[in-house]
């Protein structure tokens, strides 16, 4: 059986949303126990349970929706003609955000820590001295750039992986999966053969945002596009939303019990194995996969989210993720030096970001020959003859 996608505007709408969660996520991280660039120096419990909530599936979701997109995006396009508009949707806006907009936030990290004291110029100098880093980010301080470094090597490394797929061979494995997922509940046994995969790889010695994490995203990049090339997967996720919610819900609770908030403090800061580590592991990858099952499911059912994504929300999406965190850091930068509470200074942080974020998006986005630079899709490559073809990045 064919992939039989129709519309898919939900794909566009859950996007949107998508980036919006990392955005709270980067507004929450001055007030977590965790160590990042801008902090305060009151801290929050609370919220570093929110973060753990958001940071164990709202990555991977973006990551899914990204597979799912390179997989639409290849019914329209040659191999070489996918390469050629991830290398300009994606490397091209990323070497622009680079050099933009990571020498400020080292500046404003080195100010704030009282490693540096030097002039923004000479910060800037400092920066560009020595560029290079660990695999696989191959550079120095990306923050939260990385995302991009990720996505394009998971689009040039599934690409054969999805050609693959959409041959003879590929479309039996396929057929053989989606016949195995009628029945209700079954899309989640999809986690499965990931448990093993994660318990090996996710505590592999490596920098931050190491080959531990490359793998465990990737996993979920190309199951986004294992759904969407089978209607009956399609169909599979829908129907298990509230299944998958139950398990997103019960492996995360679990956790948090068993103490899993505690383990991962300490293990983010030095991964390895350990006898906890095995318990964690499997929790982890069974919550996320839960989580994602939920939102991609009940973004299927939303009937909001059947219309067309708004063509300036839909431009303004990469230019808002792109310049997000750099205004979140400056605005902390002040933020966290008043003598306030943290819900005080949240009260000001959420709001100031958004609108300047919002506002520096949608300039971006609207400006023609900028906005190319920024990630913004041309929009000759909207398909108004096929409005089924969705390509989220």
């Amino acid at each position: 059986m064919g992939d039989g996608v129709g519309r898919l505007s939900y794909l566009d709408w859950l996007r949107v949303l998508a980036v919006f969660g990392v955005f709270v996520f980067h507004t929450l991280r001055p007030f977590d126990d965790a160590d990042w660039h801008v902090k305060n120096a009151e801290t929050s419990e609370g919220i570093s349970i929110g973060i753990a909530f958001l940071g164990l599936w709202g990555l991977a979701f973006f990551f899914l929706l990204s597979g799912a997109g390179a997989w639409l995006a290849l019914r329209w396009r040659t191999a070489g003609g996918f390469v050629r508009e991830r290398l300009l949707r994606l490397l091209l806006p990323f070497a622009i955000a680079y050099v933009l907009l990571s020498p400020p936030q080292y500046y404003l990290e080195q100010h704030h820590k009282g490693e540096s004291d030097a002039s923004f110029l000479n910060d800037v100098k400092t920066f560009f001295s020595d560029l290079g880093g660990d695999p696989p980010l191959w550079l120095r301080d990306t923050y939260h750039l990385w995302f991009l470094v990720y996505l394009l090597q998971f689009a040039l490394l599934g690409l054969p992986i999805f050609l693959w797929l959409r041959g003879p061979h590929g479309r039996r494995l396929v057929d053989w999966i989606a016949e195995r997922c009628t029945r209700r509940g079954s899309i989640l046994l999809l986690a499965v053969p990931l448990i093993p995969v994660h318990l090996l790889l996710l505590a592999a010695p490596g920098p931050d945002h190491g080959w531990g994490e490359f793998v465990f995203f990737f996993d979920f990049f190309v199951v986004g596009a294992l759904v969407m090339s089978d209607s009956r997967l399609i169909a599979a996720v829908r129907r298990d939303a509230i299944p998958g919610l139950v398990l997103g819900i019960g492996a995360f609770v679990t956790g948090v019990v068993t103490g899993i908030i505690d383990f991962l403090e300490g293990w983010w800061e030095d991964p390895g194995y350990s006898w906890p580590y095995l318990w964690y592991s499997p929790l982890i990858t069974l919550a996320v996969w839960g989580w994602l099952v939920a939102v991609l499911g009940g973004g299927m059912r939303l009937r909001a989210f059947r219309r067309p994504l708004p063509t300036p929300l839909a431009r303004a999406a990469m230019p808002f993720f792109l310049v997000h965190q750099p205004i979140i850091l400056l605005i902390a930068f002040y933020v966290v030096d008043w003598n306030a509470g943290i819900w005080s200074k949240y009260a000001v942080l959420l709001p100031a970001a958004f609108v300047a974020s919002a506002a520096l998006a949608w300039l971006l986005s609207a400006l023609p020959g900028v906005s190319l630079l920024f990630g913004v899709k041309r929009p000759i490559e909207h398909r108004a003859s096929r409005p089924e073809a969705s390509d989220a990045a």
